[in-house]
């Protein structure tokens, strides 16, 4: 009996520690290094929101008031520059790809486009009134130039058609969360179901300063929220808990953009022009 005894607890315990080997670990915890950082002097300056398209194996980086798309390949070597005309609001914070050539752009009135970005195009028209230009407008920030900085998807959910994550500043920081309509057309909060999932106050207190942009994880289903004033990645589960905080390497100025990239690497972006790479 004594025999049998060891046998089953010894099971139990080699079944324990395979458990806990295999227990989910967050994305940051993945990340020790900077492996790159890149100065993009031809973009100027307002550097603020990247992502990475999974079709063309390519980043798209996007300016603040200045109406401009770039494409570069994986090497960082600058493929064209995307001219945005007829924008509502030229202050654009985020971007993220959808699939199928569409890309989100958020901007700091609260207003989300869902564009069309062809092969080869250089110039997209991004009025409203557009049949290919879809428009979700969030609640108005309750203070100028302290609205939406970034714009994430989830491929997962929404009825099959994915989930948006938005990021709004400051005063207050809002982390907002909306499935994405089989409806192209153009939505206000009230019809988009609009939610505050995340417990905002006890997450980002004493640890983020301000919220600049999001990533979501659709390997583990985490979102990970980037600050540009404390320097720091933050990974959240769904109920809110935190899994991971990554302090970033005071290798550039202002961190302003974040995405995942082809191999899993993390890239974010910095004001004025430069690019770092996390590995």
């Amino acid at each position: 009996m004594k025999f049998l005894f060891l046998v089953f607890a010894s099971v139990l315990i080699v079944q324990s520690q395979a458990t806990a080997q295999s227990a989910p670990v967050g994305r940051l915890a993945q990340y020790s290094k900077v492996a790159q950082t890149i100065n993009l002097p031809e973009i100027g300056g307002n550097l603020s929101g990247i992502t990475f398209n999974y079709d063309t194996g390519t980043y798209f980086l996007i300016q603040n008031n200045y109406g401009q798309m770039f494409e570069y390949d994986r090497n960082f070597k600058r493929l064209r520059v995307i001219k945005l005309i007829n924008l509502e609001d030229d202050d654009t914070e985020g971007i993220v790809y959808l699939g199928k050539g569409q890309f989100a752009i958020s901007s700091e009135s609260n207003l989300i486009l869902v564009i069309n970005v062809m092969a080869g195009q250089t110039v997209v028209d991004c009025k409203g009134s557009r049949p290919d230009v879809q428009v979700f407008t969030l609640p108005s920030p309750d203070k100028d130039n302290k609205g939406l900085e970034g714009v994430c998807y989830s491929t997962h959910g929404g009825k099959g058609a994915g989930v948006f994550y938005a990021v709004q500043e400051n005063k207050p920081k809002r982390v907002f969360k909306f499935d994405r309509p089989l409806s192209t057309s153009d939505m206000r909060y009230r019809d988009l179901g609009l939610k505050e999932p995340y417990a905002v106050e006890s997450i980002f207190k004493h640890r983020m300063s301000d919220l600049s942009d999001c990533v979501f994880d659709d390997s583990n289903s985490h979102l990970i929220v980037l600050s540009h004033e404390s320097s720091r990645l933050m990974e959240i589960e769904s109920n809110s808990n935190v899994v991971k905080t990554f302090d970033i390497p005071a290798v550039a100025p202002q961190y302003e953009g974040v995405t995942i990239g082809a191999e899993g690497e993390l890239v974010l972006v910095s004001e004025p022009n430069m690019v770092v790479i996390l590995k």
